[in-house]
Protein backbone atom coordinates (compact mmCIF):
# COMPACT_ATOMS: atom_id res chain seq x y z
CA UNK A 1 0.00 0.00 0.00
CA UNK A 2 2.89 2.69 1.00
CA UNK A 3 4.65 1.68 -2.18
CA UNK A 4 1.49 2.50 -4.35
CA UNK A 5 0.52 5.86 -2.75
CA UNK A 6 4.53 6.84 -3.47
CA UNK A 7 3.93 5.59 -6.81
CA UNK A 8 0.72 7.52 -6.80
CA UNK A 9 2.14 10.91 -5.36
CA UNK A 10 5.33 10.49 -7.85
CA UNK A 11 2.30 10.80 -10.91
CA UNK A 12 0.72 13.42 -9.76
CA UNK A 13 4.01 15.45 -9.17
CA UNK A 14 5.28 15.19 -12.64
CA UNK A 15 1.82 16.37 -14.13
CA UNK A 16 2.47 19.36 -11.75
CA UNK A 17 5.76 19.71 -12.76
CA UNK A 18 5.14 19.42 -16.53
CA UNK A 19 2.18 21.96 -16.03
CA UNK A 20 4.17 24.61 -14.16
CA UNK A 21 6.85 24.05 -16.85
CA UNK A 22 4.90 24.67 -19.74
CA UNK A 23 4.52 28.12 -21.71
CA UNK A 24 1.42 30.31 -20.81
CA UNK A 25 0.51 30.13 -24.60
CA UNK A 26 0.27 26.30 -24.40
CA UNK A 27 -2.38 26.26 -22.44
CA UNK A 28 -5.71 27.61 -23.10
CA UNK A 29 -6.82 30.38 -20.78
CA UNK A 30 -10.00 29.11 -19.17
CA UNK A 31 -11.13 28.30 -16.10
CA UNK A 32 -10.32 24.71 -15.89
CA UNK A 33 -6.71 25.90 -16.41
CA UNK A 34 -6.51 28.83 -14.18
CA UNK A 35 -4.85 27.65 -10.94
CA UNK A 36 -1.93 26.19 -13.32
CA UNK A 37 -1.85 29.57 -15.25
CA UNK A 38 -1.35 31.38 -12.33
CA UNK A 39 0.57 28.82 -10.77
CA UNK A 40 3.28 29.48 -13.57
CA UNK A 41 3.94 33.13 -12.27
CA UNK A 42 5.37 36.02 -13.23
CA UNK A 43 8.75 34.13 -15.35
CA UNK A 44 6.48 32.75 -17.34
CA UNK A 45 4.29 35.77 -18.17
CA UNK A 46 7.45 37.80 -18.79
CA UNK A 47 8.76 34.93 -21.42
CA UNK A 48 5.49 35.10 -23.04
CA UNK A 49 5.90 39.02 -23.29
CA UNK A 50 9.31 39.42 -24.65
CA UNK A 51 7.88 36.48 -26.90
CA UNK A 52 4.97 39.16 -28.27
CA UNK A 53 7.30 42.70 -28.19
CA UNK A 54 11.01 41.45 -28.12
CA UNK A 55 11.50 38.01 -30.26
CA UNK A 56 14.73 38.51 -31.43
CA UNK A 57 16.09 40.14 -27.80
CA UNK A 58 17.24 43.15 -29.73
CA UNK A 59 16.28 45.76 -26.35
CA UNK A 60 18.26 43.35 -23.92
CA UNK A 61 14.99 42.97 -21.46
CA UNK A 62 15.05 41.63 -18.42
CA UNK A 63 12.73 41.18 -15.53
CA UNK A 64 14.64 43.72 -13.27
CA UNK A 65 15.39 46.30 -15.45
CA UNK A 66 11.62 46.93 -17.17
CA UNK A 67 9.00 48.19 -14.76
CA UNK A 68 5.82 46.02 -15.60
CA UNK A 69 2.70 43.99 -14.36
CA UNK A 70 -0.11 41.78 -14.99
CA UNK A 71 -3.43 40.50 -14.08
CA UNK A 72 -5.83 37.99 -15.10
CA UNK A 73 -9.32 39.12 -16.50
CA UNK A 74 -12.24 37.34 -16.83
CA UNK A 75 -14.12 37.41 -19.81
CA UNK A 76 -17.11 35.32 -19.75
CA UNK A 77 -17.64 31.85 -20.11
CA UNK A 78 -15.05 30.98 -17.83
CA UNK A 79 -12.14 31.80 -20.28
CA UNK A 80 -10.04 34.65 -19.14
CA UNK A 81 -7.67 37.21 -20.74
CA UNK A 82 -4.35 38.44 -19.72
CA UNK A 83 -3.45 42.40 -19.14
CA UNK A 84 0.24 43.46 -19.30
CA UNK A 85 1.70 46.57 -18.78
CA UNK A 86 5.26 48.03 -19.21
CA UNK A 87 7.22 50.98 -19.43
CA UNK A 88 10.74 51.10 -20.98
CA UNK A 89 11.20 54.30 -19.68
CA UNK A 90 9.85 56.76 -17.22
CA UNK A 91 7.57 58.76 -20.09
CA UNK A 92 6.71 56.07 -22.69
CA UNK A 93 4.67 53.17 -21.06
CA UNK A 94 2.06 50.71 -23.05
CA UNK A 95 -0.97 48.40 -21.64
CA UNK A 96 -1.78 45.70 -23.59
CA UNK A 97 -4.44 43.06 -23.70
CA UNK A 98 -3.80 39.56 -24.68
CA UNK A 99 -6.54 37.08 -26.13
CA UNK A 100 -5.47 33.22 -26.45
CA UNK A 101 -7.13 31.80 -29.43
CA UNK A 102 -5.81 28.50 -30.17
CA UNK A 103 -2.28 27.32 -29.73
CA UNK A 104 0.24 29.66 -31.12
CA UNK A 105 -2.70 32.02 -31.81
CA UNK A 106 -2.40 35.34 -29.85
CA UNK A 107 -4.67 38.45 -30.83
CA UNK A 108 -3.76 41.63 -28.85
CA UNK A 109 -5.12 45.13 -28.20
CA UNK A 110 -2.96 47.64 -26.88
CA UNK A 111 -3.74 50.89 -25.12
CA UNK A 112 -2.13 54.20 -24.69
CA UNK A 113 -0.99 54.23 -20.82
CA UNK A 114 1.26 57.57 -20.55
CA UNK A 115 0.79 59.35 -16.97
CA UNK A 116 0.18 63.11 -17.21
CA UNK A 117 0.40 65.38 -13.77
CA UNK A 118 -3.41 66.27 -14.60
CA UNK A 119 -4.36 62.51 -13.53
CA UNK A 120 -3.49 62.47 -10.08
CA UNK A 121 -6.90 63.13 -8.97
CA UNK A 122 -8.16 59.61 -10.50
CA UNK A 123 -7.82 56.60 -7.59
CA UNK A 124 -9.21 54.06 -9.94
CA UNK A 125 -10.96 51.29 -10.46
CA UNK A 126 -8.66 50.92 -13.90
CA UNK A 127 -10.46 47.71 -14.55
CA UNK A 128 -14.26 45.97 -13.06
CA UNK A 129 -17.44 44.07 -13.68
CA UNK A 130 -19.64 47.25 -13.89
CA UNK A 131 -22.28 45.33 -14.76
CA UNK A 132 -21.50 42.04 -13.00
CA UNK A 133 -22.04 39.87 -16.73
CA UNK A 134 -19.19 38.09 -15.58
CA UNK A 135 -16.40 40.25 -18.24
CA UNK A 136 -13.86 42.79 -17.20
CA UNK A 137 -14.46 46.52 -18.17
CA UNK A 138 -11.63 48.43 -18.79
CA UNK A 139 -10.75 52.33 -17.73
CA UNK A 140 -8.78 54.27 -19.78
CA UNK A 141 -7.74 57.87 -19.16
CA UNK A 142 -8.54 60.00 -22.28
CA UNK A 143 -7.27 63.57 -22.84
CA UNK A 144 -9.85 66.44 -23.45
CA UNK A 145 -9.77 67.90 -26.94
CA UNK A 146 -6.73 68.27 -29.03
CA UNK A 147 -3.53 70.09 -27.21
CA UNK A 148 -0.42 71.71 -28.09
CA UNK A 149 2.77 69.62 -28.17
CA UNK A 150 4.58 71.98 -26.69
CA UNK A 151 3.27 70.26 -23.33
CA UNK A 152 4.49 68.00 -20.84
CA UNK A 153 3.34 65.49 -18.96
CA UNK A 154 4.78 68.21 -16.20
CA UNK A 155 1.91 69.99 -17.50
CA UNK A 156 -1.81 69.09 -16.21
CA UNK A 157 -3.92 68.14 -19.02
CA UNK A 158 -7.37 67.24 -18.47
CA UNK A 159 -7.81 63.12 -18.83
CA UNK A 160 -11.25 61.88 -17.76
CA UNK A 161 -12.22 58.58 -17.39
CA UNK A 162 -13.34 56.23 -20.47
CA UNK A 163 -14.99 52.95 -19.81
CA UNK A 164 -13.94 50.28 -22.56
CA UNK A 165 -16.11 46.88 -23.20
CA UNK A 166 -15.29 43.91 -24.49
CA UNK A 167 -17.45 43.35 -27.86
CA UNK A 168 -17.16 40.87 -30.33
CA UNK A 169 -13.80 40.26 -29.18
CA UNK A 170 -12.33 43.70 -29.15
CA UNK A 171 -12.97 46.68 -26.48
CA UNK A 172 -14.94 49.49 -27.42
CA UNK A 173 -15.32 52.91 -25.65
CA UNK A 174 -18.85 52.14 -24.24
CA UNK A 175 -18.65 54.89 -21.39
CA UNK A 176 -22.71 56.11 -21.94
CA UNK A 177 -23.44 52.35 -20.86
CA UNK A 178 -22.38 53.17 -16.98
CA UNK A 179 -23.51 56.43 -15.52
CA UNK A 180 -24.00 55.32 -12.57
CA UNK A 181 -19.69 54.71 -12.14
CA UNK A 182 -19.46 58.67 -13.13
CA UNK A 183 -21.98 59.67 -10.87
CA UNK A 184 -20.97 57.39 -7.82
CA UNK A 185 -17.45 57.68 -8.33
CA UNK A 186 -15.94 59.85 -11.07
CA UNK A 187 -17.68 62.81 -10.11
CA UNK A 188 -17.42 62.86 -6.26
CA UNK A 189 -13.58 62.12 -7.31
CA UNK A 190 -13.43 65.17 -8.96
CA UNK A 191 -15.50 67.03 -7.06
CA UNK A 192 -13.35 66.43 -4.11
CA UNK A 193 -10.16 67.10 -6.30
CA UNK A 194 -11.38 70.69 -7.32
CA UNK A 195 -12.34 71.99 -3.76
CA UNK A 196 -8.48 70.98 -2.83
CA UNK A 197 -7.10 72.34 -5.72
CA UNK A 198 -8.86 75.45 -5.39
CA UNK A 199 -7.63 75.92 -1.91
CA UNK A 200 -3.96 75.21 -3.03
CA UNK A 201 -4.28 77.82 -5.62
CA UNK A 202 -5.54 80.32 -3.36
CA UNK A 203 -2.56 79.71 -0.75
CA UNK A 204 0.50 81.65 -1.01
CA UNK A 205 3.08 80.77 -3.22
CA UNK A 206 6.92 80.96 -2.45
CA UNK A 207 8.46 83.58 -4.92
CA UNK A 208 11.21 81.61 -7.13
CA UNK A 209 14.89 82.61 -7.00
CA UNK A 210 16.77 84.03 -10.33
CA UNK A 211 16.70 80.68 -12.58
CA UNK A 212 14.55 79.03 -9.67
CA UNK A 213 11.59 78.04 -12.04
CA UNK A 214 12.44 78.81 -15.93
CA UNK A 215 9.44 77.74 -17.17
CA UNK A 216 6.92 78.74 -14.67
CA UNK A 217 5.76 75.19 -13.77
CA UNK A 218 6.03 75.68 -9.99
CA UNK A 219 4.43 78.62 -9.75
CA UNK A 220 1.39 78.31 -12.37
CA UNK A 221 0.94 74.80 -11.77
CA UNK A 222 -1.86 75.16 -9.28
CA UNK A 223 -3.92 76.92 -11.13
CA UNK A 224 -3.42 74.59 -14.61
CA UNK A 225 -4.34 71.57 -12.27
CA UNK A 226 -7.44 73.44 -11.16
CA UNK A 227 -8.25 73.73 -15.13
CA UNK A 228 -7.39 70.78 -15.73
CA UNK A 229 -10.03 68.75 -13.49
CA UNK A 230 -12.80 71.54 -14.46
CA UNK A 231 -12.05 70.20 -18.39
CA UNK A 232 -12.45 66.46 -17.20
CA UNK A 233 -15.58 67.30 -15.03
CA UNK A 234 -17.32 69.28 -17.38
CA UNK A 235 -16.44 66.59 -20.49
CA UNK A 236 -18.29 64.02 -18.32
CA UNK A 237 -21.08 66.34 -17.93
CA UNK A 238 -21.33 66.93 -21.93
CA UNK A 239 -21.15 63.14 -22.61
CA UNK A 240 -23.92 62.15 -20.47
CA UNK A 241 -26.10 65.55 -21.52
CA UNK A 242 -26.41 67.78 -18.02
CA UNK A 243 -24.70 70.28 -19.90
CA UNK A 244 -23.92 69.95 -23.75
CA UNK A 245 -22.12 73.04 -23.25
CA UNK A 246 -20.58 72.59 -20.30
CA UNK A 247 -16.98 74.65 -19.37
CA UNK A 248 -17.95 76.81 -22.45
CA UNK A 249 -17.96 80.15 -20.39
CA UNK A 250 -15.21 78.84 -18.72
CA UNK A 251 -13.05 78.83 -21.84
CA UNK A 252 -13.80 82.06 -22.73
CA UNK A 253 -12.25 83.27 -19.53
CA UNK A 254 -8.97 81.28 -19.80
CA UNK A 255 -8.95 82.52 -23.47
CA UNK A 256 -7.81 86.06 -22.07
CA UNK A 257 -4.95 84.79 -19.92
CA UNK A 258 -1.65 85.34 -19.81
CA UNK A 259 -0.50 81.69 -19.15
CA UNK A 260 -0.89 79.65 -23.02
CA UNK A 261 -1.53 76.58 -21.12
CA UNK A 262 -4.83 78.04 -20.03
CA UNK A 263 -5.49 79.27 -23.68
CA UNK A 264 -4.34 76.12 -25.14
CA UNK A 265 -7.33 74.61 -22.47
CA UNK A 266 -9.23 77.27 -23.81
CA UNK A 267 -8.93 75.81 -27.33
CA UNK A 268 -9.11 72.50 -26.59
CA UNK A 269 -12.66 72.72 -25.13
CA UNK A 270 -14.08 74.70 -27.79
CA UNK A 271 -13.22 72.10 -30.15
CA UNK A 272 -14.63 69.49 -27.93
CA UNK A 273 -17.59 70.97 -27.75
CA UNK A 274 -17.82 71.44 -31.73
CA UNK A 275 -19.73 74.21 -33.69
CA UNK A 276 -17.55 77.00 -32.07
CA UNK A 277 -15.45 78.10 -35.06
CA UNK A 278 -14.99 81.49 -34.36
CA UNK A 279 -14.10 81.00 -30.39
CA UNK A 280 -11.69 78.10 -31.86
CA UNK A 281 -10.24 81.09 -33.93
CA UNK A 282 -9.82 83.00 -31.28
CA UNK A 283 -8.34 81.40 -28.89
CA UNK A 284 -5.69 80.14 -31.79
CA UNK A 285 -4.89 83.84 -32.26
CA UNK A 286 -4.60 84.52 -28.41
CA UNK A 287 -2.53 81.08 -28.24
CA UNK A 288 -0.05 82.99 -30.35
CA UNK A 289 0.33 86.20 -28.61
CA UNK A 290 0.37 84.23 -24.78
CA UNK A 291 3.24 82.24 -26.19
CA UNK A 292 5.02 84.92 -28.22
CA UNK A 293 5.07 87.52 -24.52
CA UNK A 294 5.66 84.12 -22.59
CA UNK A 295 9.26 84.71 -20.68
CA UNK A 296 10.52 81.16 -22.23
CA UNK A 297 9.74 79.00 -25.46
CA UNK A 298 8.60 76.41 -22.85
CA UNK A 299 5.37 76.71 -20.83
Amino acid sequence: MKKISIFLLTIMLAFANAAYSAEIDQLAWNKSNFKALRAMGKHAVFRFLMRQVDPHDENGWTESNLDWGYDWYPVGDGKYELAIGYSERPDVGYFTIYWRDAPGKIRSQEFDSAENAGTAWYKGPLSADFNRDGTTELVMLEQVGRLSPQRTKFIPSGEWPEVYRLRDGKYVEASRDFPSFYEKQVLPQLDKAITQARQDAAAPRPTPGPGGDPQGYMSNQPDRYVAALIMARDKILRVFGRDPIAGLAQAREWMASSDPVLVDDAKAVFEDIGGHEEDVRAAKLALERASKNWPNREW
